[in-house]
């Protein structure tokens, strides 16, 4: 069971530093001074739509990851009632990391600087959303009723779509003066933290 306790642990880590972030925007004073140029450099998204992509990704996984420990924990002897409850946190979860990659393509890197972080993103929930459909396929084929359902469960996944990872993403972008207050203004962000605070009682 190590490896299912460490992914709980992982998860409930992921929720509780998340649900933690700040809220406060600080105060904007940005201008909006970006030079008119003939450049075919493409223009800066927009900070909050950026960061309102990421974050509509990251709640379902996160939030998935809490139901996941509470699904296990209420169906630790029904393993047909288990299976069933992670194929939809699986599917629903698959959809919301495409979804969120798209998103990521079609708003744009915040700037020139962030270029390298917006890519990085775009890989993450790429490779999630992979994850995520090779894991349900592979969770399809096992029988709900053979006596090592759980251990042959534990075996699966890799590391592509560990709730940590997101969560490390949200702390790093909510401590970086470039983006704190985006995170703090984005609707999904607040949306996120809302779900998450329910969850888990705070």
């Amino acid at each position: 069971m190590n490896a299912r306790l460490r992914f709980v642990v992982a998860c409930t880590g992921a929720a509780l530093a998340l649900a933690g972030c700040s809220n406060s925007a600080a105060p904007s004073t940005q201008k909006s001074t970006a030079p008119t140029t003939t450049s075919v450099t493409p223009p800066a998204a927009d900070p909050v739509k950026w960061a309102g992509a990421f974050c509509s990704g990251t709640t379902p996984v996160l939030t998935g990851a809490v139901e996941l420990i509470t699904l296990a924990a209420a169906n630790s002897q029904n393993p047909p009632a288990l299976k069933e409850g992670m194929l939809k946190i699986l599917d629903s979860g698959s959809t919301a990391l495409a979804d969120a990659e798209k998103k990521l393509k079609d708003v744009g890197a915040p700037g020139p600087e962030a270029q390298a972080l917006h890519d990085e993103l775009i890989k993450m929930f790429g490779d999630g959303a992979k994850e995520y459909k090779s894991v349900a396929e592979q969770v399809k084929k096992i029988d709900a009723n053979a006596p090592d359902f759980l251990g042959q469960v534990e075996k699966i996944g890799g590391e592509s779509a560990d709730p940590s990872k997101f969560s490390e993403q949200i702390k790093k972008l909510d401590s970086d003066p470039k983006y704190k207050d985006a995170i703090a203004k984005a609707p999904e962000c607040t949306e996120m933290r809302t779900k998450l605070g329910k969850l888990i009682g705070q």
